[in-house]
């Protein structure tokens, strides 16, 4: 094919995408600065791998296998690991590529229920969101290995539905994709059980036959795994994510579960929708352009007549139910992360609202409904490309010097610390990744003998005071009050400080 007919036909493509790779490539940072502690975390499980140890915490005492972390991410990363050493370069480059792929995987799926115009608005719209953008560039994390993962399995779903027979290549494929989904990011169960639920409801013959071999196919290797876990027990104080759900506070377990108070079910509700609400501001555009909350409540309006236009015209749409039931689980999860749990439903936040936006303008002016649809993307457009230096500031944007004094302690303890000695820290993912030492978090207790428990138990000689967790204030400075006597300050920087536990059996 000749160039100028290459560029005539993809000429648009080309030009989107170069914006795409232009801003990650601009905001992709040299070094690891995300304390958070999951995207280290996934590191480690890629360098055990590349140890021979599977999926062990190794940064762990006792190297427990990881169930709370999945597996898929750290294989993705197992191959820079083991060539490469910790090259963060190219481990972001892997999580902005599979972010790339997944536009072309909801184009499609998108064109399968709305047409050529609206997948074409939601998917450009997506592709240079500061939100998407943002995430693809600056994080190693599952999120957006999840959202190409589960992208994949919805574009096999939609061809897997229309064949004739339940036992197909395509079938095979979409059990693959919600295998790998699920064991990106746990909550890919919710994927699993939206697809069951649209197949369900669909108005085709073979639909049983396809319901029990997809459920059969991804709850076989569910199941092992479970089998696995349960033969496995992790000896780390990591509360599982189902329990973590049921906390009335991960951050306060002892105000304990939420079966003992119903009313907490409600207002964990109630804080959570509100909570993500208050985030609909910024979805579209990084800097609020609007008073605080019109933006929210338009986008809420026209999102769910776009959900509820799109429902009446096709019951089993194959990712109607997925998004209600990852929606309402994530207003229901007690972690408020910010627009990060919105990422794996944004293409469909945007769908939604071009479908939405449609049927308003339909009631104006049906015959004029895409031209004027067609103005509002554009000037959508250009709002995301003037959001754009945002990303790039995000970016940019130092760290506060109570994380750069945590960080820098470390490098005292690397230099000073003997290696077989055990840490308690806040961050104990991030004290093995800057220090490879091993390290465990305090628990979470206003009784400061269950923290000097964990100490015994663990065999801890050194303990992290940091400035910026107030859980470290409200728990780790009482026990640090009542056993003054037996510890010993080696270095201090800022109000960050390394301390020698001296005594470590009973008196």
């Amino acid at each position: 094919m000749p160039l100028t007919n290459i560029l005539k036909k993809y000429g648009l493509v080309i030009f989107l995408s170069a914006i795409f790779w232009a801003v990650v490539l601009r905001c992709i940072p040299l070094e690891f600065y995300d304390l958070g502690g999951d995207s280290a975390q996934y590191i480690i499980l890629g360098e055990s791998l590349t140890q021979g140890k599977f999926l062990r915490m190794i940064n762990y005492p006792g190297e427990p296998f990881s169930f709370y972390y999945p597996a898929v991410f750290p294989l993705l990363l197992f191959p820079i690991i083991y060539f490469l050493g910790r090259n963060f370069y190219l481990m972001h480059l892997v999580a902005a590529l599979l972010g790339y792929l997944s536009l072309f995987f909801f184009y499609l799926i998108f064109k399968n229920y709305a047409g050529k115009k609206i997948a074409f608005f939601s998917v450009i719209l997506l592709g240079l969101n500061w939100t998407f953008l943002y995430y693809c560039a600056n994080y190693i994390l599952s999120d957006i290995p999840y959202l190409f993962f589960s992208s994949f399995a919805f574009f096999m779903a939609t061809r897997y539905i229309e064949k004739p027979s339940f036992l197909n290549k395509q079938g095979f494929l979409l059990i693959l994709g919600l295998i790998l989904s699920y064991f990106t990011r746990y909550i890919g169960l919710t994927l699993f059980l939206g697809l069951l639920v649209s197949l369900a409801l669909m108005n085709k013959q073979d639909r049983l036959k396809k319901i029990f071999f997809l459920a059969g196919g991804f709850l076989s290797v569910w199941l092992l795994w479970e089998f696995f876990k349960y033969l496995n027990p992790n000896p780390v104080n990591l509360a599982s994510h189902a329990k973590q759900l049921f906390l009335v506070d991960p951050y306060a377990p002892y105000k304990g579960s939420l079966f003992a108070h119903p009313l907490y079910f409600i207002l964990r509700f109630s804080e959570g929708a509100n909570y993500f609400y208050s985030l609909l501001d910024n979805v579209f555009f990084a800097k609020q352009i609007l008073p605080a909350g019109l933006i929210a409540s338009l986008t809420l309006v026209v999102l769910f007549l776009g959900l509820w236009v799109k429902f009446r015209e096709d019951k089993g749409c194959i990712f109607h139910y997925y998004f209600i039931i990852y929606l309402l689980l994530i207003i229901f999860w007690p972690f408020k992360e910010g627009l990060r749990f919105i990422l794996p439903i944004l293409p469909f936040i945007f769908f939604y609202f071009f479908i939405g936006l449609k049927k308003i303008i339909s009631f104006i002016s049906k015959n004029a409904a895409l031209a004027y649809l067609s103005s509002i993307f554009f000037v959508f457009f250009i709002f995301n490309l003037l959001s754009l230096p945002e990303v790039f500031k995000y970016s940019s944007e130092p760290l506060p010097p109570a994380l750069k004094d945590f960080i820098s302690l470390h490098q005292m303890i690397k230099e000073n610390v003997p290696k077989e000695a055990v840490i308690l820290s806040r961050k104990p993912t991030i004290t093995y990744f800057y220090t490879k030492h091993k390290a465990v978090c305090y628990p979470f207790t206003l009784n400061p003998e269950e923290i000097r428990d964990t100490i015994l138990r663990n065999r801890i000689k050194y303990i992290i005071v940091d400035e910026f967790s107030l859980e470290t204030a409200l728990y780790l400075v009482p026990f640090l009050y009542k056993y003054k006597d037996r510890l010993k300050l080696l270095h201090r920087i800022g109000n960050s400080s390394i301390i020698e536990v001296l005594e470590t059996k009973e008196r």
